[in-house]
């Protein structure tokens, strides 16, 4: 019995220290920092902003850090923000609707900036509620532009933002603001502005509904990807846009995901015509153009349902509406999508509307048409005599007040020389 209780011993010694080897902080793996151990309340009353500022100061200092937020309701009264060391991050809360940050201030929430683009950042399972009118950027990764980045500098996951309460007045004036990242991806991202019925019938440009710029803001962001994420009154649901001269970034693909009660749902542009934009299996409900693209080549949009918000009627020449407006773009598909309305005089031909479904402008060539189906009335498509070779084959058009285009192949011109 004594040789076998120093056996054990002996065994107990040699597996104590690989157990402790395989710890995270003995292995040199991401350092937790909660913002509870800095101070954070977490009661929805007690200004958490110099706490949490503790502790992401603390965490954007360390190698591969997680910034975590449990459960609770953390209150700040002004910006957290913080510049990255060009490691892995994370900010991690406990779902959205558990770990809360409620922002009372202009400013919004939470910034984090990284002068290299070189970080690899998750924002994850975390509800941000603003407390007040125009709150400002709920959460915010700015990078000037960079060289290339073969991996994604950005994953928003399950993350929820809106206004307090229900009904509510309250709002942030962007949700997530992702600038000059690669590869970043949106999934489950939902944004909400203005919320109450007793506004529903307000579509006037200064309507509360529009007052949020926009819901997800990727701008000078290569190869931006959203899956199942829905913006809801704000001025613009998604943006995706670069200014200047030269090269834009290029890439981008929308799944699945909704543009409810915005004036603009999704808005692309780059300087330059650079290749390849998805959108497909998306919800569009707005108030003037739906899908707004411009200097983009190889776009795919597809199995998207298209509809006009019905509070906005549209019958006056200087509030037309636009599914989708097109400028500049060619090598393109648009298919299988369903244009609608849900007005009461969809099927009436009094009143006329100022209802384009597919505009096509500027040098826009090469495109075809098909398989859709317009069930709006309004005029199904328009092309600007600048355009050329425009391919239109077997749409339907079950509305008889839709004004089909003259022929089923719009007149083709000499295209231009591919640059």
């Amino acid at each position: 019995m004594k040789h076998a209780s120093l056996l054990g011993l002996l065994c107990l010694a040699l597996v104590a220290p690989v157990v402790r080897a395989q710890t995270p902080a003995a292995a040199g793996a991401g350092r937790s920092f909660a913002v509870t151990a800095y101070g954070a309340v977490g009661d929805g009353q007690t200004d958490d902003a110099p706490a949490f500022q503790r502790a992401l100061n603390a965490a954007a200092a360390a190698k591969r850090a997680v910034l975590q937020i449990p459960a609770g309701e953390y209150l700040l009264k002004s910006r957290v923000t913080a510049e990255l060391s060009g490691d892995g991050f994370v900010i991690a809360g406990e779902g959205q609707g558990v770990s809360v940050i409620l922002c009372d201030n202009t400013n919004g929430a939470l910034r984090l900036h990284d002068k290299l683009c070189k970080a690899q950042v998750t924002l994850r399972d975390v509800s941000f509620f603003a407390v007040r009118e125009g709150a400002g950027v709920a959460f915010e990764l700015a990078s000037p532009p960079r060289g290339v980045r073969n991996y994604r500098t950005f994953l928003a996951q399950n993350v929820d933002i809106r206004g307090h309460g229900l009904p509510t007045r309250f709002y942030f004036t962007t949700g997530i603001a992702a600038l000059n990242q690669w590869r970043p991806l949106f999934e489950n991202v939902i944004f909400s502005g203005v919320l109450d019925p007793a506004l529903n019938a307000d579509a006037s440009d200064a309507s509360p509904f529009y007052r949020p710029a926009c819901g997800i803001v990727a701008d000078g962001c290569y190869a931006p990807s959203f899956q199942n994420c829905y913006v809801w009154n704000a001025h613009t649901g998604y943006r995706v846009v670069t200014r200047g001269a030269g090269d834009g970034p290029e890439d981008g693909c929308f799944y699945r995901s909704f543009a409810v009660g915005c004036r603009v749902g999704i808005d692309v542009a780059t300087p330059e015509s650079e290749p390849q934009l998805v959108i497909d299996s998306c919800h569009i409900n707005c108030r003037d153009v739906g899908i707004r693209i411009a200097n983009r080549k190889f776009v795919h949009l597809v199995n998207n349902l298209m509809y006009c918000d019905e509070r906005q009627p549209h019958t006056d020449p200087a509030h037309p509406y636009f599914d989708i407006q097109l400028t500049n773009v060619f090598a393109g598909v648009i298919s299988h999508n369903i244009f609608q309305t849900p007005s009461p005089d969809n099927f009436k031909a009094v009143p006329p509307v100022q209802h384009t479904m597919i505009l096509v402008q500027g040098a826009s060539r090469s495109l075809t048409i098909s398989e859709n189906i317009f069930n709006a009335k309004g005029t199904a498509l328009t092309c600007a005599p600048t355009a050329s070779d425009i391919t239109v084959l077997n749409n339907a058009y079950p509305n008889r007040h839709v004004v089909p285009p003259r022929s089923s192949a719009a007149a083709p011109r000499p295209a231009p020389k591919a640059p």
